[in-house]
């Protein structure tokens, strides 16, 4: 009885159920095949590696004279004679995703915004894989996806592991629409300090470019939201303590598709000195590269004004000068625009 006929005769019991009686079964429609069309199937199956239903229903018309769509014979075929055909044999899935040849070449950076706990906003999270190893070299949850906590998470893995010689993101404004590889001006203040600080932006042409971070982010969902309801988390304080956590689990866990534990392969390539990782800057110039930047006019006064305030700055011949912020902490007054260095700093103020 198919699925669709029980359904209907529940419908009716449940109409009636005080006066229902079910009435007899129409019987089997369909009829036996004939003896030699079995005949023939017992012994043209075992020859076909893997079956051709299509070739099967043709030699049946043309030799029995028994004429049916091929998706009929091979339902038939898999209901009486599924001994004669041969399962196929499962071969080891084959994955081909081409990696970077040594650590700190690449590393892939994205966000996935996700209900990570129970709040009346979703959370982003950040994270950054090296290409080569498949280490997660920094995870943060953060209230929003701004230059700014792109600047800290970064901050934050450079500090740590060191400068690597490309990131790579999607075409996201934030980042920049396009790779800032060929000297052109940056699109974005994400670029600028990147470019500040010698590392290369590479943009993927589509999503399934970055799929390996996508996959990772796969991973982090099936197992961070668990993680934080059994923790009754409320805070990004306590989210990011359990992501730590979690991320060094991940580190220390082979990958399936690899068959490498990401933190022992990251630690041979520093062996045999099998990376492209440079030196962090010195923290001052990581202040300036991961900074926002703006120009003031200066009053007549030698002031200007900043997020409705107003600040005494030392004595300049300019008209206008460049604000270098760290928003909700501190900025910079500076005589001109920075490059690769900090130009003379006409003030310092706490926000």
């Amino acid at each position: 009885m198919s699925h669709t006929r029980l359904y209907e005769l529940r419908y009716a019991f449940l109409r009636d159920k005080g006066g229902y009686e079910p009435k007899p079964s129409g019987g089997a429609r369909r009829g036996a095949w004939p003896a030699t069309v079995d005949a023939f199937l017992e012994g043209f199956l075992p020859l076909q590696n893997p079956p051709n239903y299509q070739l099967v229903a043709d030699e049946l018309d043309r030799l029995c004279g028994f004429k049916r769509a091929r998706s009929t014979v091979e339902a038939h075929v898999k209901s009486h004679h599924a001994h004669l055909v041969p399962a196929p044999q499962r071969k080891a899935r084959t994955y081909r995703r081409f990696r970077r040849a040594r650590i700190g070449e690449l590393y892939q950076h994205d966000s996935s915004i996700h209900q990570w706990w129970p709040a009346p906003e979703k959370q982003y999270l950040l994270l950054t894989i090296d290409d080569h190893s498949g280490r997660n070299v920094a995870g943060s949850f953060v209230s929003a996806e701004t230059t700014w906590n792109h600047f800290q998470h970064f901050r934050r893995a450079f500090e740590v592991y060191g400068l690597p010689e490309a990131i790579y993101t999607d075409a996201l404004s934030l980042f920049g629409s396009s790779s800032s590889t060929d000297n052109g001006d940056p699109k974005s203040q994400f670029q600028r300090a990147l470019r500040g600080l010698g590392v290369a932006h590479l943009v993927a042409p589509t999503p399934q470019a970055k799929g390996k971070i996508e996959r990772r982010f796969g991973t982090f969902q099936k197992r961070m939201v668990t993680l934080l309801a059994h923790a009754k988390v409320e805070t990004y304080e306590q989210a990011n303590e359990i992501l730590q956590m979690e991320i060094i689990r991940q580190n220390r866990t082979k990958q399936r598709n690899t068959g490498k534990i990401p933190l022992e392969t990251w630690e041979q390539a520093i062996l045999e000195r099998n990376g492209r990782l440079r030196p962090t800057p010195v923290s001052s110039l990581l202040d300036l590269h991961f900074s926002m930047r703006g120009t003031r006019r200066v009053n007549n006064d030698q002031t200007i004004d900043f997020e409705g305030r107003n600040y005494e700055i030392a004595a300049t011949s300019r008209k206008s000068v460049t604000i270098v912020h760290h928003p909700d902490l501190k900025f910079w007054v500076v005589d001109h625009t920075p490059k690769d260095l900090w130009p003379p700093i006409l003030g310092t103020y706490g926000l």
